[in-house]
This record gives C-alpha cells, sequence and structure tokens, in this order.
C-alpha cells in the first residue's frame, strides 16, 4: 500500500477482542444522567465553537441556533432539542463564553 493511501489508523497496532467483547452498532448500553450531560455537552460546546454559525456572545445558544436556521445554515437539530429539554438550566441554555462576559 502506497504511502498516500494509507490510513492513519493503519499506524495503530490492532487488538483482537473475544465474541464476548465485541461491541455491535445496534447495541445499546444504557446511559446515566451523567453519561449523557456529558454527551450532551460536547454536542453544545461544539456548537458553540463552530464559527460557521455566527458569533455567540451575548445571545442564548437557542437564539444563535433560530439565527443560522433563519439564515439556511443547517445548525443541527439535536442542538435545539437538548436545549429545548433543559430550557431551566443555565449550562445548556447559556453558551460556552457566557461567563466571560462579566470579564469585559
Amino acid at each position: 500500500m502506497s504511502s498516500k493511501n494509507r490510513l492513519i489508523t493503519s499506524s495503530y497496532r490492532t487488538t483482537k477482542q473475544s465474541g464476548s467483547e465485541r461491541k455491535f452498532a445496534n447495541d445499546v448500553k444504557p446511559s446515566t444522567s451523567k453519561d449523557q450531560f456529558e454527551q450532551d455537552m460536547v454536542v453544545l460546546k461544539e456548537f458553540d465553537l463552530n464559527w460557521e454559525y455566527g458569533p455567540s456572545m451575548g445571545i442564548t445558544r437557542l437564539e444563535r441556533w433560530n439565527r443560522a436556521e433563519k439564515h439556511g445554515l443547517n445548525p443541527s437539530p439535536r442542538v435545539r432539542q437538548i436545549v429545548e429539554a433543559h430550557s431551566e438550566d443555565e449550562q445548556y441554555v447559556q453558551c460556552l463564553w457566557n461567563d466571560y462576559k462579566n470579564l469585559i
């Protein structure tokens, strides 16, 4: 295989798993609320850090999502679902940079 066609994962050592250790796409692992919180925060932080949707300072995530949708930028519907499901929790509603506005 030429170096142009190699994948980055080709350089990692592979290990074999026994049949009982294999994970399949259809296996559903029940998540704890802490796991779900962490997954939600990853999605929301990625949204906050994506400059494609414009600035995020001074507006809520939902306002930013609506603005991006209005301009045809197709933000992830998952972001809206997460924020609306936790509309009373500032960690979900406010952007990553919300605490920094007090420093200015």
